[in-house]
């Protein structure tokens, strides 16, 4: 009888798991992962923040209402008799609208709306009302001189959230990377799995012919138990990568939200086109590098802020008022801007916070932080270097040990079907031809563990230069 060995692993088509192999399970969970969809959460919050920043000087309506009733004796009532004080019974109500706006250029300017009704219910010759409206602006020419300041705020929000974004692109990419990992390491479980079953039947197919040549008296008891041993053994192996691949796949699921099954994965193949292409690509593209170039771009901008923090504020300040009161009609009209009745008032304003020992520290931090990412900067770009020339390295001894492994696995077939045809004929026993399979089972492993490092390489070497996503989504 001829005894044929047909391993599903590389003879299994791709076309039913095609839709949802590396690829598709990629985009999958980048669209639906939840630790991709928090980092998308997290950057609308970020940009929220940045437009709240430029909006933070917007223009501000204030408006205010007061009543006084007052019976206070004053110094200034009159005597009637005997030194009797003329009694103090006012009413006072007034109102107020001012709306004003701070500029990013260090200014400020309001106008301010005031409107008084008196009542003297003692003296009602003395009841009037009153009007008084005033423009008034303030410039900062020193501390916040032409809003430098302001405008370094402006600058520091719009590249923190450039960063921002990097950092997100980063941590994205980090989790897609670990979630390519732990798919390469489900499809080598799914090939290992393949392989120890059809080593177990192997062993099985041994332990049958031993018994059958004890029974006979051709081989000993010791071939028995021995047989016995690497059937036990054999299995072990077998339930041991079952385990290994339902871990894999509980890990695969959990990161989709879904259940991920073994026809999900794609079967290696000898074939068949890998799943992971190798990319070209420049080390300083790497995300986490790059994060850290924008982290460094507003932290120089913070730095240039906190250096104009320990200058004192020598505010510019002018107003102009008119005002305008009546007993009985209304002050309005003529206590606007333009009226007879005004008053011009120019001065300045020097603020200095002595020593300036506060905003003195905060820039030396300041300072020090900068010169920390920059540090941690170039000893990230060293590292990316060192990590790319090392496994670009190891990627060539794996193609040497694939041209060789394909070599063996091309002899190792030849073998098995050269001891097929002899034992057909009589000419070799089943027991050669299940060594020559078991063989062919090893060299087997030994190429799929050569293409998962190739594809591990590949992955890792496209996360590295921060291409990952064009090495995996097709």
């Amino acid at each position: 009888m001829k005894y044929l060995l047909i391993i599903g692993l590389f003879t299994a088509t791709i076309s039913t798991t095609a839709n949802a192999a590396l690829s598709s399970l990629s985009v999958e969970f980048l669209k639906n992962g939840s630790l991709n969809e928090t980092q998308r959460m997290n950057l609308e919050i970020n940009s929220l923040e940045k437009e709240a920043t430029f909006y933070s000087k917007s223009w501000t309506l204030s408006a205010s209402g007061e009543s006084t009733s007052s019976k206070l004796a004053r110094s200034s009532s009159l005597l009637i008799s005997n030194a009797t004080l003329l009694p103090n019974d006012t009413d006072t109500t007034s109102y107020n609208l001012t709306i004003s706006k701070e500029f990013f250029t260090g200014t400020e300017i309001s106008l301010s709306n005031t409107l008084v009704d008196y009542t003297n219910n003692v003296n009602v010759s003395q009841n009037n009302k009153g009007f008084t409206q005033t423009i008034s602006l303030e410039q900062d020419l020193w501390n916040n001189f032409l809003g430098r300041r302001d405008s370094l705020g402006l600058d520091i929000a719009e590249k923190t959230y450039e960063y921002q974004k990097k950092a997100s692109d980063y941590t994205v990419e980090t989790n897609l990377y670990t979630f390519v990992s732990e798919y390469l390491k489900a499809k080598l479980d799914k090939a290992n799995v393949e392989l120890k079953k059809a080593a177990l039947q192997r062993t099985n197919k041994r332990l049958e012919l031993i018994k059958r040549r004890v029974r006979d008296g051709l081989s000993e008891k010791v071939d028995l138990y021995s047989a016995q041993t690497l059937e036990l053994a054999s299995k072990e192996s077998y339930m041991s990568e079952m385990i290994s691949l339902q871990s894999s796949l509980e890990s695969l699921s959990k990161k989709v939200h879904r259940e991920i099954n073994v026809e999900n994965i794609l079967n290696y193949s000898l074939s068949a086109e890998s799943e992971v292409e190798k990319v070209e690509g420049k080390i300083e593209d790497n995300k986490n590098f790059l994060k850290t170039k924008k982290q460094i771009d507003y932290l120089i901008d913070s730095s240039k802020k906190a250096d104009h923090a320990v200058y004192p504020s020598l505010v510019f300040g002018t107003s102009y008022s008119t005002n305008n009161y009546e007993s009985s009609s209304s002050p309005i009209s003529d206590g606007v801007i333009g009226s007879d009745n005004n008053e011009l008032t120019v001065g300045l304003t020097l603020t200095w916070n002595i020593g300036s020992k506060v905003e003195d520290l905060t820039k030396k931090a300041s300072s020090i932080e900068l010169n920390k990412v920059k540090m941690e900067s170039r000893k990230i770009l060293l590292t990316l270097k060192e990590q790319e020339s090392s496994l670009l390295q190891r990627q060539k001894e794996v193609d040497v040990l694939l041209v060789s492994a394909t070599k063996r696995l091309e002899l190792a077939n030849k073998t098995l079907k050269e001891y097929n045809r002899l034992y057909s004929r009589g000419r070799a026993t089943l027991d050669q031809v299940i060594r020559a399979e078991e063989d062919l089972i090893s060299t087997q492993e030994s190429y799929v563990n050569y293409l998962y490092l190739k594809d591990s390489n590949f992955s890792t070497l496209a996360y590295l230069r921060g291409k990952l996503q064009e090495a995996v989504i097709k």
